[in-house]
């Protein structure tokens, strides 16, 4: 009799009550010597382990298809089930060989905290998949929803250790129930990817309110007490959903406050300044930038039409996988206008060391709120706090690791915790 390992059992019950559970195949891929794509090291006990591949080889094709990267060939496999086999052409040594390999379904995220739960979302036609975490008690409990911020990823199986698994991780510790819903096509969801031009904005925040829609309906939520916490891009599209649905209160981290023009070329002099050029360059590349964000962002000219303009390749470069059309309806946002139905406590906070958003922009938008709603906003600072939530001496720091592509010494800046739990204690009262 077959025997059907202890995860795919997991996953077919997954099916049988919401989203099959998509695959892995258990290989860390990156760019290698002029490769687009080679297997660095292989997990044990995976897919991948048992179909024979190796440390070293170069990845050629994926079901008879080039392999042109290694974030493409990654994206390729995660839209494959658990359970399906893929076959990989492989260079090893002198010679090239097909491996087949049968995909495990992903591993299901557990907590010592909280109960994990991968719930199905009908968003606009086609299912999300949707993970929450009920903590260890009884009741009605409050509860948050993460936004997350710009890119194709998946946010299952977060680490708890930094990042939105620590923050997610402490929220559940203090009994509240977390909630964080996949973009359209990531992890186990359905419909287009992420990276499809009609992956929109508006398609985001569908999501988002999916979700609180749902969480209003939990037994154990109480629906007075529905936080979001948002992080870089999640408060300017999650924006779109707030001004429809309220909430008890919403924490806005490492954000915008203007339009998307304007913060980008802040942005831009910020972190020209911290690249080591000198005035004359960084005035330069403003200058050049100028030109191209307003025919990328306003008079939305595609990347092919911006191809021979001077300085223009950096903006129109992929957006962590997500398609320049977003960017582009990004930059329509009208943030004041979202705002201004949204009447209900907002703690925005700005890292000190973050180059990647100011304290102009974060400090903006929490004084355009308190003009629509007095006293609404709170502004706050964490020194020494990175964009990636984790700690660093400096913006020059956190830009050079940027630049390196380099990990290093930063752990998650627990700073961060201590402005935020104290301001929902305070909502409380």
């Amino acid at each position: 009799m077959r025997t059907i390992p202890l995860a795919l059992c997991a996953a077919l019950a997954l099916a049988a009550s919401g989203l099959p559970r998509r695959g892995m195949l258990g290989v860390v891929v990156a760019p290698r010597g002029g490769d687009p794509a080679v297997v660095t090291s292989v997990l044990e006990g995976s897919a991948a382990a048992a179909a024979g591949f190796r440390e070293g080889d170069v990845l050629l094709s994926l079901d008879g298809a080039p392999v042109t990267g290694a974030q493409p060939f990654t994206r390729a496999i995660s839209r494959h089930l658990g359970g399906d086999t893929v076959r990989i052409g492989v260079r090893r040594a002198a010679g090239e060989l097909v491996l087949s390999a049968i995909l495990q379904p992903r591993p299901l995220e557990t907590s010592p905290h909280a109960d994990i739960r991968y719930e199905t979302l009908e968003v606009q036609g086609a299912r999300r998949r949707a993970i929450v975490a009920r903590p260890h008690r009884e009741g009605r409990m409050p509860a948050v929803l993460l936004m997350q911020g710009l890119g194709c990823y998946s946010i299952d199986n977060l680490p708890r250790q930094d990042g939105y698994g620590r923050v997610l991780d402490e929220f559940a510790q203090r009994g509240f129930v977390t909630m964080r819903v996949e973009k359209t096509g990531e992890g186990d969801s359905e419909g287009i990817d992420c990276s499809d031009p009609r992956a929109t904005p508006d398609l985001e925040a569908a999501g988002y309110l999916a979700a609180l829609h749902a969480l209003k309906t939990y037994d154990y939520v109480d629906p007075a007490r529905i936080f979001v916490f948002a992080h870089s891009m999640g408060p300017v599209v999650g924006s779109l959903a707030i001004a429809r649905e309220p909430v008890a209160g919403f924490i806005a981290v490492e954000t915008v406050g203007t339009t998307w023009f304007e913060y980008d070329l802040e942005r831009l002099r910020v972190q020209a300044d911290l690249s080591g050029k000198t005035p004359e360059e960084v005035s330069e590349e403003e200058r050049k930038w100028q030109v191209c964000s307003f025919r990328f962002y306003i008079e939305k000219q595609s990347p092919e039409s911006l191809a021979g303009t001077p300085g223009c390749s950096d903006l129109t470069a992929p957006f962590g996988g997500a398609p320049y059309t977003y960017m582009q309806a990004v930059a329509d946002i009208d943030l004041a206008k979202n705002w201004r139905t949204a009447d209900f406590p907002v703690l925005v906070i700005y890292g000190t060391a973050s180059p990647v958003t100011t304290a102009h922009q974060n400090r903006y938008l929490a004084e355009m709120i308190n003009r629509m709603h007095p006293g609404r906003a709170t502004y706050a600072e964490v020194p020494g706090m990175g964009h990636d939530l984790n700690r660093y001496r400096s913006q020059g720091e956190y830009e050079q690791r940027n630049r390196e592509q380099t990990t290093g010494d930063h752990p998650f800046h627990t700073g961060l915790l201590d402005v935020i739990f104290p301001w929902l204690q305070a909502q409380a009262q």
